[in-house]
C-alpha cells in the first residue's frame, strides 16, 4: 500500500478562519482514503506567511522527503505549501531528489516535471500577489500612523486592555503593580531586586510566570505608561524577510494617546535612575579593563604575554626580537620593561638587588632576560614533571581526527562545487523563465532550452548523490605534512605549557629564580589538591641558578676552556670544541677573550708551541 501524509496550513486571508483550516485537513484525509492510500502522518500549520522560515511543520515535512517514512505528499493547492520562488524551487528538488510525488487534489493531479514551467509561473504569480499584499497593508498602517489613528496593542500589554470600539483603557490592578515598579526603581532599587521583591509578595504575570529583570527594565522603559505613543518604530521588509528599525527622526510621537498609569514626572524619575546606574557600570567595566590592560600593550598576543614581570621593579616584561649574526634566524627574548626604557644600572650599583633594596629613585633595571625558546623548555620539564599524560597517545588520538576531518573537508568540497554549478543552472532557468514572461523568446524555444537545462540540472544533482555515497580519496600529502608538524614543531609539549599558563596569574623573575604564582582556585579545590606545594602556599619557587645569566653562562666556558689548556698546554681549539661538545667559533671567540684578559698567552711561532697561563711565570692575571 502507498503511504501517504498531509500537509495543511491556512492562507493569509483565512489566518482568523480556523474552521476553514480544520475543512483544509478533512478534504485532504478524505482525497487519501479515496485514493486507498495509507495515512502514516499529517503536517497541519496553523500560522500564516509567505516563507517557510518558522513555519515548524512544513520546516518538519521538508527534513522527512529525506527519509523513508512515505511516498507521497497531498496538498489542496501549491500555494498553501509556500508563496515563494525559490522555496518552490528548493521543495520541487528535493522532492525529485528523492522520488517522491506530490498530489494537488483542487486539480486531482500529480505534480510532474513537465509542469516545471506552469508551477514556476504560479509560484511567481503567488510571491507577487503576496508582496503587493505586504505593500498594501505597510502603505495602510503607514498613513493610519502617520494621521494618529487607533493604537495598537498586543494582548500581552500589562495594565492595558483594548476595548471592541478600538478604545484603551486601563486594568488597575495590575496598573497598581506597574506604578510600585516605577516606584522602587525612582527609590533606588535595580530591576533585578525589584524582581525579587515582587517574587516574596506572590506577585505575577498574565501567565501565571514571575516577572523577570528584563520584563521590568522593558515596562519601565516603555513611554506608553506616561500617556505617549511611539509609532512607526519598525517596518517589515518583504525581500529580507526581516524588521528593520526606523529612525527616531521618521518615528511619530503623540503625548498623552492614552489614560497614563503613572505621571510623566514619575516615569523620568525612575529612566534617570536606570540611566545613573548604567553610567556607573559603565565607567566600572573602563576602569575593569584599564586595570586588566595596564600590565602590558600586548597582553593576549604572545604565549607569556601579562604573565612575566620584573621581581625588582614589578615592571612587565616584553617581548624582544634579535638575529643570530650568521644566519639571521630570529631569537625571541623577554626583557624588562624598566631595563628597556632606562637601561641597566650603573657598575658602582649591586648587581642583584633585592625586592627590599629597591626605590622608585634607582634608574634601569639589572634583572636578566629570558630567551623565550629556553624559558619554554624549562616549563615543558616542570610540567612535565607535574603530570602525567600520553603524549603519544594524544598525537595518535590528533592524527586520527585530522583523518577523518581531511577526509571529511575533501569532500565536502568536491559537493559544494558541484552545488555550485547545480545552483548556476538553476539560476539560468529563473532567467529563461523571465525572458519567456516578458516576450523575448518564443514557447518553443523555451521549452528546447528548458529541457536542456534541466538534464544538465538533473546530472548535477545525480554526480552530487554518487559523492556522499562514493569514499574519499584520501589526501595523503596533507596528512604527512600534518604528521610531520606534531612532530618536528613539538606542539603538544607547547599546547601543554598554553593550557598551564591558564592556570598561572603571573610568573615573577629573579636572576637565580623564579616564582610562579597560580590563580586561586575553589574552596572545594583546595581541600581536593592540598598535597600540592603550588595550592596551598599559592606559589611555586623554580631555582635556574645561572641558566638565564648568560653572562655567568660564558665566564663558565671560559673556565672550563682555561681548564683544558692547564690538561694539556699544546691542545688546539678544535680538540677544545670536540671534548666540550661546543662550536669550534665560540671556542675560538673565547679564547680571544682569555688572551685580551691576559689570562693565557701563546708562546711559539707558526703554530708551533703551547699555551700558558700567567700563573706558569708568577704574573698577575686580569680579571
Amino acid at each position: 500500500m502507498i503511504r501517504a501524509v498531509i500537509y495543511a496550513r491556512c492562507s493569509t486571508e483565512e489566518e482568523s478562519q480556523r474552521d476553514a483550516l480544520a475543512k483544509q485537513v478533512a478534504q485532504a484525509k478524505e482525497c487519501v482514503e479515496k485514493k486507498g492510500w495509507l495515512l502514516v502522518d499529517s503536517y497541519v500549520e496553523s500560522c500564516s506567511g509567505t516563507s517557510t522560515k518558522g513555519r515548524i511543520q512544513y520546516n518538519r515535512l521538508y527534513e522527512d522527503l529525506q527519509r523513508d517514512n512515505f511516498e507521497v505528499v497531498v496538498v489542496k493547492s501549491q500555494d498553501r505549501l509556500m508563496r515563494n520562488v525559490k522555496d518552490w524551487y528548493l521543495f520541487a528538488d528535493r522532492l525529485l531528489t528523492m522520488q517522491k510525488q506530490l498530489y494537488l487534489y483542487m486539480e486531482q493531479k500529480f505534480y510532474c516535471t513537465d509542469d516545471a514551467l506552469l508551477t514556476g509561473i504560479k509560484a511567481i504569480l503567488a510571491e507577487e500577489y503576496s508582496r503587493e499584499l505586504s505593500q498594501k497593508m505597510n502603505h495602510a498602517h503607514r498613513n493610519r500612523q502617520k494621521n494618529g489613528g487607533a493604537v495598537i496593542l498586543t494582548s500581552n500589554t500589562y495594565g492595558y486592555r483594548k476595548m471592541p470600539d478600538k478604545s484603551v483603557v486601563i486594568m488597575e490592578e495590575e496598573a497598581a503593580i506597574k506604578k510600585r515598579m516605577y516606584e522602587l526603581c525612582a527609590a533606588g532599587y535595580g530591576c533585578r531586586r525589584i524582581s525579587h521583591i515582587l517574587q516574596e509578595d506572590g506577585i505575577v504575570n498574565r501567565k501565571g510566570k514571575y516577572f523577570s529583570d528584563s520584563d521590568i527594565l522593558r515596562m519601565i522603559r516603555n513611554p506608553i505608561n506616561k500617556g505617549t505613543v511611539v509609532m512607526n518604530r519598525t517596518h517589515y521588509d518583504f525581500d529580507s524577510k526581516t524588521l528593520i528599525k526606523i529612525p527616531k527622526e521618521e518615528q511619530y510621537v503623540y503625548e498623552d494617546k492614552i489614560p497614563a498609569i503613572v505621571s510623566k514626572e514619575l516615569w523620568n524619575q525612575a529612566n534617570q535612575a536606570i540611566e545613573k546606574r548604567k553610567e556607573k557600570i559603565q565607567k566600572e567595566e573602563k576602569k575593569e579593563s584599564a586595570r586588566q590592560t595596564q600590565r602590558g600593550r600586548n597582553r593576549g598576543t604572545y604565549l607569556f604575554s601579562g604573565k612575566l614581570f620584573c621581581g625588582f621593579c614589578h615592571q612587565p616584561y616584553y617581548r624582544c626580537t634579535r638575529k643570530q649574526y650568521r644566519d639571521k634566524e630570529k631569537i625571541y627574548e623577554w626583557k624588562c620593561r624598566c631595563y628597556l626604557e632606562r637601561g641597566r644600572l650603573s657598575k658602582n650599583k649591586e648587581e642583584n638587588k633585592t625586592k627590599e633594596d629597591w626605590t622608585a629613585e634607582q634608574r634601569g633595571c639589572n634583572n636578566i632576560y629570558l630567551e623565550e625558546k629556553k624559558l619554554t623548555d624549562l616549563l615543558e620539564q616542570i610540567f612535565e614533571k607535574r603530570s602525567s599524560i600520553d603524549r603519544t597517545k594524544i598525537s595518535q588520538k590528533m592524527l586520527q581526527l585530522s583523518k577523518e576531518i581531511l577526509m571529511q573537508k575533501e569532500k565536502d568540497f568536491r559537493i559544494e562545487e558541484e552545488r555550485k554549478k547545480e545552483e548556476y543552472i538553476r539560476q539560468q532557468m529563473n532567467k529563461l523563465v523571465d525572458k519567456l514572461l516578458e516576450g523575448v523568446i518564443s514557447d518553443t524555444i523555451y521549452q528546447e532550452k528548458q529541457k536542456e537545462l534541466e538534464d544538465k540540472r538533473k546530472e548535477s544533482i545525480e554526480r552530487i548523490r554518487k559523492m556522499k555515497k562514493q569514499e574519499t580519496v584520501f589526501p595523503q600529502k596533507r596528512f604527512l605534512a600534518i604528521e610531520q608538524f606534531l612532530k618536528d614543531e613539538n606542539q603538544i609539549q607547547k599546547a601543554q605549557v598554553a593550557q598551564r599558563l591558564e592556570e598561572i596569574e603571573k610568573i615573577v623573575i629573579y636572576p637565580c629564580y623564579m616564582e610562579i604564582w597560580f590563580k586561586e582556585k575553589k574552596e572545594t579545590e583546595r581541600k581536593e589538591k592540598q598535597e600540592e606545594s603550588e595550592n596551598s602556599v599559592g606559589f611555586l619557587k623554580i631555582n635556574y641558578n645561572s641558566f638565564f645569566q648568560y653572562q655567568k653562562q660564558k665566564e663558565e666556558e671560559r673556565k672550563k676552556i682555561l681548564e683544558q689548556i692547564k690538561k694539556q698546554p699544546q691542545i688546539t681549539a678544535k680538540q677544545i670544541a670536540k671534548q666540550l661538545n661546543i662550536g669550534i667559533s665560540k671556542v675560538r671567540y673565547q679564547m680571544e677573550i682569555l688572551k685580551k684578559q691576559n689570562r693565557i698567552y701563546f708562546e711559539g711561532k707558526g703554530g708551533k708551541g703551547r699555551w700558558k697561563t700567567p700563573d706558569d711565570r708568577g704574573e698577575n692575571r686580569m680579571e
